[in-house]
């Protein structure tokens, strides 16, 4: 492990670097939440092709697909911290070109799409990266309420806040909401710079003076996940969940905002996603405690059960009420998801291993999204948009019918035990300070 002489009681250091890491999440996700409103209304206002709007998606969530396992193997080699804080930077960047193009007017759909694909590689890296410095903080026996500030915040944020305040930034200009997203991942570097220590991993192979490939460090995170059945069998549930995800995500706003049938305004579409947030806060802020009391098995099976309704609302009815109570259902849904798998996950996997570990995840659960919303975009041209949302509503029963059947609450319960009896001692000082 990483040694540090600094002074100070590792309990008030941690809670110091963890409030950091936590703000700097917050910023960073109300920054998302506003671009990745803005993005698909430049190209809105660019084209009046699905699948070409839905191209927006498709490139912004391209880079899971390729980028998930090299950025896992790299939060294992280098300083984590110091790796969030150079995405951020490479955002910002990213999008003064872009609101430098929105201005000048000579931004083709082309820049478009290469602008969400850099934003999203740098997503990538610093999403992968940031779940794997919680547990270099946190005791483990704080970790479920870690999880649970964390998630509710980032869902907040980048679903409640976030498109809200999108959508009338969108209304003044689509370069105001551009460039507030570039001064959001600018305050999010300065947030992290708060942070003290080093968050390089001690036990990794070459902290340790071992000589290991890069190929060798992906094929022991995916050999690690695949010898872990219950989180195998739940990252294919996240992965199919997550492709029927940006399948909505591509085409609502082309079903959304006027002329669309619900004839939204920028603004009011922004309400709309914002509702995925006030769910998602719910859920979030919920879940440690119905965890306890139901176990983890029902927590997210009825998640999935409410994601099956957000896709559903729309494939059944036009309405802006009912759509928008099923968002709130399927932002709650998400939100419960997210807090009671990685708080499972890190109970489960050990610290030298997370960087690894967060790649594969990240591949398996989010690299679908671009298949989604590519299958998306052309379902939407060829058959209709209402078709997109019937198919993923029907994947989402297959899907909550399979976890039923293959992963169990005693399974579940072995999984936690399993990690008890192995437990580590809680993180040092080198970690926190």
């Amino acid at each position: 492990m990483p040694t540090n002489t600094q002074p100070g009681d590792p309990t008030t250091v941690g809670a110091r670097n963890f409030r950091a890491l936590w703000a700097g999440a917050a910023v960073t996700n109300l920054a998302d939440g506003v671009v990745k409103l803005a993005l698909p209304l430049v190209a809105v206002s660019m084209t009046d092709s699905p699948a070409l709007v839905a191209g927006v998606t498709l490139a912004n969530t391209l880079p899971w697909l390729f980028f998930s396992l090299p950025a896992g193997v790299l939060a294992d080699r280098v300083d984590r911290r110091h790796l969030i804080m150079t995405m951020a930077a490479v955002r910002a960047l990213v999008l003064a070109v872009l609101v430098g193009g929105v201005l000048a007017e000579l931004l083709p759909l082309a820049g478009l799409y290469a602008g969400a694909l850099l934003l999203g590689t740098a997503e990538v890296f610093a999403d992968t990266t940031r779940m794997s410095v919680v547990p270099m903080v946190v005791p483990r026996n704080r970790m479920e309420s870690a999880f649970a500030k964390l998630t509710a915040t980032e869902t907040a944020a980048n679903e409640f806040i976030g498109p809200p305040l999108g959508g009338l930034l969108a209304a003044a200009g689509l370069a105001v909401a551009l460039g507030a997203g570039g001064v959001g991942y600018a305050g999010a570097l300065l947030a992290l710079t708060i942070m003290t220590g080093h968050y390089r991993s001690g036990r990794h192979p070459r902290s340790t003076g071992s000589s290991v490939g890069l190929r060798a460090e992906i094929w022991e995170g995916v050999q690690y996940v695949w010898r872990e059945r219950v989180l195998r069998t739940l990252l294919l549930v996240a992965g199919a969940a997550s492709g029927c995800w940006a399948a909505w995500t591509a085409v609502i706003v082309v079903y959304a905002i006027a002329p669309g049938p619900l004839d939204l305004s920028r603004s009011e579409y922004g309400l709309l996603i914002g509702a995925l947030g006030v769910g998602g806060v719910v859920g979030a802020s919920v879940a440690p405690a119905l965890i306890r009391r139901l176990g983890r098995q029902v927590v997210l099976v009825t998640s999935m059960a409410c994601f099956a309704v957000l896709l559903a609302a729309p494939a059944v009815s036009s309405s802006a009420r009912l759509i928008a109570v099923a968002t709130v259902l399927g932002g709650a849904g998400s939100g419960a998801w997210n807090v009671t798998y990685s708080s499972l996950r890190a109970l489960v996997v050990p610290e030298e291993m997370m960087g690894r570990y967060s790649g594969v995840s990240r591949l398996t659960s989010w690299g679908s999204m671009p298949l989604g919303a590519l299958v998306a975009g052309l379902t939407a041209e060829l058959i209709g948009v209402r078709a997109v949302f019937w198919g993923g509503a029907g994947v989402c029963v297959l899907v909550l019918a399979a976890t039923l059947r293959t992963v169990t609450s005693p399974q579940f319960r072995r999984v936690e035990a399993r990690a008890t009896a192995s437990d580590e001692p809680e993180p040092t000082q080198a970690h926190r300070s």
